[in-house]
């Protein structure tokens, strides 16, 4: 509150517009909006200008008067430096204009702020005339402060002095009303800050370093990852939690990466104070003075130790499978090899003795020696797709195949069995994809051969189809065979899973166990859709090129 204007005025305030407020409700006794109140001839007061003069001038009534409303602005100002809510603080200077125009007769004072009023409690009739000054905030005007005369024939009111003394009012609240928005806005920044703060703190690790490396600032999860206090971390630099498991040219291209005032990011491994080791996963952001050279580093980490745990875990594994299957895929290969050598000799020998020995031999011995010839077929069979299916995993290079191309050559091989039962094949459109082009026959060449081995009486129609997929080729062929019973389609893709005898439908029951196995490999999935005397549906999905 200026008062500086203590020493008097002279008679020459001119008020700059005029407002009518028949519309503006004022409020009841309890500061309560009641439209029932109702202000006439609103007018601002403006522009006053000031006459220094001194109180000896003035009666002792008149100066006991003047030096009581430099008394009530005074009481004004002290609460507005220690009042901080909008609606205690107009009631304060309610109270006090009460007190300062006491001997102005029959008035009422009153404020209003962004359409909330504060009176005194005696305001409870429409009255005749206001004078009021507007509270401006950041050039916009939001209220007045108003002196209401219940009888126009009894305002006692002095322009030079009364207009002044409102005026200073209204200005004074309005800079109290802009520091209080400045303090609310930083309040509600310092509690976002910590709102931030308390989010962090419950999962990443932060600290502020100066441009030499020293420990500024650690937050509270730093401090419980590290096992070291706040106070034994700053001043610090971050060699008290080195784990010394990072070479000397890692820690030199973090800090070469930072003095160029770029951003840093890895995975650093260090040292709690109880000695247990710890991984975080780390970003560093250099902050740049007005040169563009850091002056400080911020860091936050995340601790991934149980990931890392998980992710060595997980190489061990991968290496032990693969060496698993290494394994596999040779004893699969000396397996067949030796077992394929025995096979021959005990199917030549059997077709030797019955071409010696024929003559020799009844009708049940030759029916004997059959049986074996087509046992020794069959096992010589079963081998050689064991060792398919063992071979699917091995390392292969892949290349891009037109599955248009490849399906041709399938049919090709295919052409004489597909004549002797009449089938019927189409295609669509096939694309390129990226495999491994003996598998992706082997492929094709079993679901086909599954269609022809399983046709019911009419001949086998067949139809290769595909959809793309955003991601994925979906590939399907589809029979009009005998089909299978939805509880039997899950069993079908097993090793040696047969659902017919050898008499109905040969075969060893390892062909679409190839099939899922080639798919895997691949990076898609089968299944099969299908029903009784309908047909079969087999789909499968190959990952497009990237």
């Amino acid at each position: 509150m200026s008062l500086q204007k203590e020493a008097g005025w002279n008679k020459k305030f001119t008020p700059d517009k005029f407002l009518d407020s028949t519309e503006n409700p004022l409020s009841d006794p309890g500061g309560k909006s009641n439209p029932s109140i109702i202000a006439h001839k609103a007018q601002f007061i403006s522009n006053p200008v000031l006459d220094r003069g001194n109180l000896s001038s003035m009666n002792e009534s008149e100066a006991h008067e003047k030096l009581n409303k430099f008394a009530c602005l005074y009481e004004i100002s002290r609460d507005m430096l220690t009042i901080h809510s909008i609606d205690d603080l107009c009631q304060k200077i309610i109270e006090q204009m009460g007190l300062a125009w006491r001997c102005s007769g029959d008035f009422f004072p009153l404020i209003d702020i962004d359409n909330q009023c504060f009176t005194s409690n005696d305001f409870v009739h429409a009255l005749e005339h206001q004078f009021s000054a507007p509270i401006i905030v950041r050039e916009e005007i939001r209220g007045q402060v108003c002196i209401f005369y219940g009888d126009s024939n009894r305002i006692r009111w002095l322009p030079d002095e009364d207009s002044v003394f409102l005026q200073n009012i209204a200005h004074d609240l309005g800079l109290w009303l802009e520091q209080k928005q400045l303090v609310d806005g930083q309040t509600a920044l310092l509690n976002e800050a910590r709102m931030i703060e308390r989010a962090l703190d419950e999962h990443a690790i932060l600290a502020i370093t100066n441009k030499q490396g020293k420990i500024k600032y650690v937050n509270q999860k730093f401090c419980s990852v590290s096992q070291y206090s706040s106070e034994e971390l700053i001043g610090q630099d971050h060699r008290i939690i080195n784990s010394g498991y990072h070479s000397k040219e890692f820690i030199r291209n973090l800090w070469t990466t930072l003095a160029k005032g770029e951003t840093w990011k890895g995975e650093i491994k260090n040292r709690a104070k109880d000695g247990n080791y710890y991984w975080v996963d780390t970003t560093i952001v250099p902050c740049l003075d007005h040169a563009g050279s850091p002056y400080q580093f911020v860091a936050i980490r995340t601790e991934v130790t149980e990931y890392k745990r998980l992710e060595q875990k997980m190489e061990e594994q991968v290496a032990e499978l693969a060496r698993s299957n290494d394994e596999l895929e040779q004893f699969a290969y000396v397996v067949t090899h030796d077992l394929q050598e025995p096979l021959r000799t005990i199917s030549s020998f059997v077709q030797l003795l019955k071409k010696y020995s024929n003559a020799q031999l009844d009708e049940r011995a030759n029916d004997l020696i059959s049986h074996v010839v087509a046992g020794t077929s069959r096992m010589q069979m079963l081998i050689d797709d064991l060792l398919t299916y063992a071979q699917v995993n091995a390392s292969q290079t892949l290349k891009e195949i037109d599955c248009e191309c490849l399906l041709n050559n399938v049919l090709a091989d295919l052409s004489v069995t597909s004549g002797e039962c009449n089938a019927i094949i189409t295609h669509d459109k096939l694309p390129v994809v990226r495999g491994i082009p003996f598998q992706l026959i082997q492929l094709f060449s079993n679901l086909i051969n599954n269609a022809f081995k399983f046709q019911r009486e009419q001949p086998p129609r067949i139809h290769v189809g595909v959809e793309e997929n955003p991601d994925e080729w979906v590939f399907s062929v589809s029979d009009n065979g005998i089909g299978i019973e939805a509880q039997y389609l899950e069993r079908i893709f097993r090793v040696f899973q047969r659902l017919h005898s050898r008499r109905e439908y040969a075969g060893a029951g390892i062909g679409l166990a190839i099939c899922k196995k080639v798919v895997e490999h691949h990076g898609g999935s089968i299944w099969v859709k299908s029903e009784p005397n309908v047909g079969f549906s087999f789909y499968f999905s190959i990952p497009k090129i990237n």
